[in-house]
């Protein structure tokens, strides 16, 4: 599917937020809602709108921390590196994670309420996962 203007405009709209109603994107970019529906849908089922979703805020849930961790692993083929990924999003502190070329095999995403809370995370949780090698972390300033 090529993406004209009008798609690349919703695509835009509903990105910046999810909860906008065919009717109400339609409006915002002066067309009738029939057309404007067919398109979104469209767009659904082309896959550039996998789907739709609500962001929490942190602070509102008083997570006031941010932590990356980058992940060295003691071995790097899919096996060990899925393994890893699959164990460490068990872990409700954790909010995302990547598998990377480079320096560092994974990057993991974490939110705690402070840093004793991610102390904990990291010896008790993190650090004692299969096949981690070394774990440095950084802690998010703004």
């Amino acid at each position: 599917m090529n993406l004209d203007l009008v798609d690349r405009r919703i695509l835009d709209l509903l990105q910046k937020d999810g909860s906008l109603s065919s009717n109400e994107v339609a409006s915002k970019l002066n067309m009738t809602t029939p057309p404007c529906w067919r398109r979104i849908r469209k767009l659904k089922d082309e896959g550039y709108l996998q789907k739709q979703v609500w962001i929490i805020s942190p602070e509102a849930m008083n997570f006031k921390v941010t932590i990356y961790a980058n992940v060295r692993l003691t071995t790097h083929d899919k096996e060990a590196t899925t393994a890893f990924r699959e164990q460490v999003q068990t872990l409700p502190e954790v909010q995302e994670c990547y598998i990377l070329l480079g320096a560092s095999d994974v990057l993991v995403k974490v939110l705690v309420h402070d840093i004793k809370e991610h102390e904990d995370v990291f010896y008790n949780h993190i650090s004692q996962l299969p096949g981690v090698k070394e774990v440095t972390s950084s802690v998010v300033l703004s």
